[in-house]
């Protein structure tokens, strides 16, 4: 709410929110490759190291990848932290509160000039943008990494991690092929989609993913 409505009031804050992200997400997408991320260490923090060059010398696809890998990992940190701090059965309930909130501020048009003075003000900055992840013409705001981080987070090392992987991407998917050109479209509602699914099938309730730390690097 505070990330859509204070940029209108004060397109100083927008700017505060672009330094914030490029400030605090090297050191999240580092946490996330040491701490979060399952793999060998010394490949993690190669591919993190690389990324990093990439989004300062490199432009183009390779820049734009490489900033939405930065991304997605410094949501990873804090969509584990999250797991951790919400209550377990809370979760559904967040999730889908997000997500309903999410769906009404698209719908009543608040979302979209939020977006647009943000874009605005990180048009005038010469440094590397980590608010949101982008592929070509799709793109993913911050909000919406975080909370299919919080999904990612809240199943590590449980049975449903897999199923919810998949059906998170399929969904997305759909949503993507169904939505018409040049929309923008609720991104949470695929996350909270599988949450719901997986929660109807007898998904367990204890996230394990304070225990990732300590587990023993696997490919």
């Amino acid at each position: 709410m505070v990330g859509t409505f204070a940029p209108l009031g004060a397109r100083s804050f927008a700017l505060g929110l672009i330094l914030l992200a490029a400030l605090a997400t090297p050191p999240l997408a580092a946490i996330a490759l040491l701490a979060v991320v399952r793999g060998p260490r010394a490949a993690l923090i190669a591919l993190g190291l690389a990324a990093g060059a990439l989004v300062v010398l490199a432009g183009g696809l390779s820049a734009e990848l490489s900033a939405t890998l930065l991304t997605g990992l410094g949501a990873i940190t804090l969509g584990a932290a999250l797991a951790c701090l919400i209550p377990s059965r809370w979760v559904l309930a967040s999730v889908v509160c997000m997500c309903a909130l999410d769906v009404a501020l698209l719908a009543t048009g608040l979302g979209q000039p939020a977006s647009a003075v943000i874009t605005g003000a990180a048009a005038h900055l010469h440094v590397p943008i980590f608010d949101h992840a982008q592929v070509g013409p799709i793109a993913l705001d911050y909000p919406d990494l975080v909370l299919a981080a919080v999904l990612g987070g809240f199943l590590a090392g449980q049975p449903g991690q897999w199923r919810a992987a998949v059906l998170v991407s399929v969904l997305a998917g759909i949503c993507l092929v169904l939505s018409p050109p040049d929309t923008v479209w609720p991104a949470t509602v695929p996350v909270a989609m599988t949450l719901l699914a997986l929660r109807t099938i007898g998904l367990p309730r204890h996230p394990e993913v304070r225990r990732l730390a300590s587990e023993p690097a696997t490919i």
